[in-house]
């Protein structure tokens, strides 16, 4: 069932990329530049690696090892900071007006609505799913290692 799934996936995905329509260089960039489509698309591929990896190690059943739980965690959180960062990026890129007003001192935010107050909450998140990702991954790998090393005596 499985593998007719995938190769199913697979055909449509391979006939998408075969298939693309007529594109003008000048309007169809959302954004202005080619650069931000690629950066999506890295987010996208980062968070679905990740999503990925965190089904391998279920399917395998490695989740009784202390160290591999914790490196899943950190797969999950660092999954849902690249689905953060997407939203963010499309709020910051389609944003119309400026964010800052004024000079100096004397700068403000505008925060008139509901796209503002998102698209900053999405650039906090940014650090808050960060850094405990980071730290998971670090655990994980130190566990390993005492682990391995412990083994191996």
């Amino acid at each position: 069932m499985k593998r007719g799934l995938v190769q199913i996936f697979s055909g449509v995905l391979f006939l998408l990329l075969l298939s693309p329509g007529y594109a003008s260089a000048q309007g169809w960039f959302l954004w202005g530049t080619e650069g931000s489509y690629i950066h999506q698309l890295a987010h996208l591929l980062f968070c679905g690696a990740m999503i990925f990896f965190i089904y391998e190690m279920r399917q395998e059943k490695l989740l009784r090892f202390r160290g591999l739980r914790s490196l899943m965690w950190g797969c999950g959180i660092l999954a849902l900071w690249n689905l953060d960062a997407v939203v963010g990026h499309t709020l910051e890129w389609g944003r119309a007006n400026r964010v800052f007003i004024g000079q100096g001192f004397f700068q403000r935010l505008v925060m008139e609505d509901w796209e503002s107050w998102f698209y900053y909450l999405t650039k906090i998140d940014h650090f808050a799913l960060l850094i405990p990702a980071f730290y998971l991954f670090y655990r994980g790998l130190k566990t390993l290692a005492l682990e391995s090393k412990s083994e191996s005596r």
